[in-house]
Parts: C-alpha cells; structure tokens; sequence
C-alpha cells in the first residue's frame, strides 16, 4: 500500500494559524513514512560535500588518471610535467567532476537514507550493520551509474584526449554513441560499490568503536579524521579497479576494450603491480574526500536537518 499523507503544519511562531505550510510524506505499506524534506536535505548535503570536495582535490585526481592511463610515463615523469600544463591542465574535466558528484552523491545518499529507514521495518532482524551495508549497496548502484557519462568526459579530458568537454561530448556520442559515454560502467560499479559499502560500514563501526572507547561523541574534526582514514583505506584496497576503469575509458574512439580484456592487456604487458598504479595519489586523493563525504556529509546533514527538526518539536 502506496499513500500520500498530508498535514497542516502551524507557523512556529504561534500567533497566527493562518499562516500555514504543507508537510508532505510519502507512507509505504502499513507504519513507513519517509519524509521528502528530509530526504531532499540529505540529498543536499550528500551532493554539495562531495562536489566541494571534488573541486577541491581535483587537480589530484588528474595526476591520478595521468599515471594510470600511461604505459610508458612513471608517477615521477607526471609529476615533472606539471609546470608545463600549470593549474589550467590540472583542472581540466572539473566541470563534468563536479556535475557528476554533485548528481551522484546527491541521488546516493537520498536513497542511502530511505533505504535506512524502509529496510528495519521490511527485516527488524537484520542488524545496524547490515542495514547500512544495504542502504549503500542501493545508493552506490543507482548513483554510481548516473555520474558515468561525467566520469567518462572527465577522464578523457584529464588525459589530454580532447581539449574541452564540449568537444569530448560530440566526439564521443558521433563516434560511439550512448554506449561511448557508458563505457566502463561494469568496472566502475565494481570499484564503487565496495568502495561506499566498506567505507560507509567502516566509517559507522570505527566511529562507534572509538566513541565508546572515548566514553562521548566525536567532535567534528574527530570524525573527519575516522572518515578520512576509512575513505582512504577502502581506496587501496578497489585501486586495481580504478586503473582497469581508466584504461577503457581513455581507449582510443572505436576501440571496445572490455574490463576482461584491459585487464588482461595490463598484467601480460605490465605485470600485476602496474594494478596498484597510482595508488598513492589515490589515496591522499580519496583521504580528504572520505573526510568530506562520509564525516563531511554527516555534520553538514545536522546543520541542514536540526534546526528544522528543533523549531517543529518547540512549537
């Protein structure tokens, strides 16, 4: 069962009811009811903390895509190059980076939080753990596949396949249609699917683990340190995905390099270490946004979320 429930909510400075405003929840099944303006602040605060912090650490995640999608050129020739390009080159794909996380995370974690709240009352038996680790697997999928035409502009972009993202966009599509900005998404959904089911999972028990242990809550840059370590841990660990993800999304147009294949090509041709390609900048490039999406992400939802909750219980 599917219904809309809407109430009269009175003005919270109680002097007047003639002032009033539409409380809308959506209630699912017998005693569900998701709120949309809270899920729509979630989705705010998922959206601007991992956009800001794309912005931010940019220029990183360039070197990062730089060096694994070279075959010839070590983590020390990028960095030698950097003059030549200067902060222009660095922050070439920004714009796709920053619409795609902003989507992405925006539609993730909206569904990270209907997901928290549906699942207890579908399966009471599961535990905290695996409620999270289920909410975020659903998040992960469903946001994950809406930034790939980004993730795919951004990374031809960064590797100097084209000079600007309206001419990778044409390019792309005329060359290889809609399955051209879908490329990779096997492997993508492989590198983040774990990567936000174990970050999340882990961030939630380190944070629980280190607040008993503290005997109170973490302050803010307490948390931000808990999500910076769990982000950049779980970035190792899906590293050998990332690099299969750039390679087939920097193969040249026409060429359907499958995940099987661009694997296969990087351990005959490479070895098996060049799997772990650029994995130290992916890890203080994915430090300070595990920071930002898993701690940053949970501050900025209270500053959101509270006071609303706060003037609605005093009134």
């Amino acid at each position: 069962m599917i219904s809309l429930k809407f109430a009269k909510v009175g003005n919270c400075n109680s002097r007047s009811n003639d002032t009033a405003s539409l409380n809308t929840s959506l209630t699912i099944g017998p005693r569900i009811g998701l709120d949309f303006g809270h899920l729509l602040k979630s989705a705010l605060a998922g959206g601007i903390s991992c956009a800001f912090s794309a912005f931010l650490m940019h220029p990183v995640d360039t070197v990062k895509t730089q060096v694994q999608a070279s075959t010839t050129l070590s983590f020390l020739e990028i960095l030698s190059k950097i003059p030549e390009s200067g902060a222009r080159g660095l922050y070439k794909g920004s714009i796709p980076a920053v619409v795609g996380q902003f989507a992405s995370h925006g539609l993730r974690t909206s569904i990270y939080e209907a997901s928290k709240l549906a699942l207890p009352r579908f399966a009471p038996a599961l535990l905290d753990i695996q409620v999270q680790s289920t909410a975020s697997f659903l998040g992960a999928v469903l946001g994950t596949t809406l930034r790939i035409p980004c993730e795919v502009l951004k990374q031809r972009l960064q590797a100097n396949l084209f000079d600007n993202i309206v001419k990778a966009t044409v390019v792309t599509w005329y060359q290889d249609g809609l399955k051209g900005l879908f490329r990779g998404t096997g492997v993508t959904l492989l590198r983040e699917v774990p990567f936000y089911v174990a970050g999340m999972g882990l961030y939630s028990e380190s944070k629980k683990l280190v607040e008993r242990q503290l005997g109170r809550e973490l302050e803010p840059w307490e948390a931000i340190a808990v999500g910076a370590l769990s982000g950049g841990f779980t970035a190792v660990l899906t590293t050998p995905f990332d690099v299969i993800k750039t390679r087939m999304m920097t193969a040249p147009q026409g060429v359907d390099l499958s995940m099987w294949m661009a694997a296969y090509s990087i351990l005959t041709h490479e070895g098996p270490l060049a799997f772990y390609k650029g994995v130290v900048p992916r890890f203080f490039w994915t430090a300070p946004l595990g920071a930002l999406n898993l701690a940053g992400y949970e501050i900025l939802q209270k500053v959101l979320i509270t006071p609303l909750d706060q003037s609605v219980h005093s009134d």
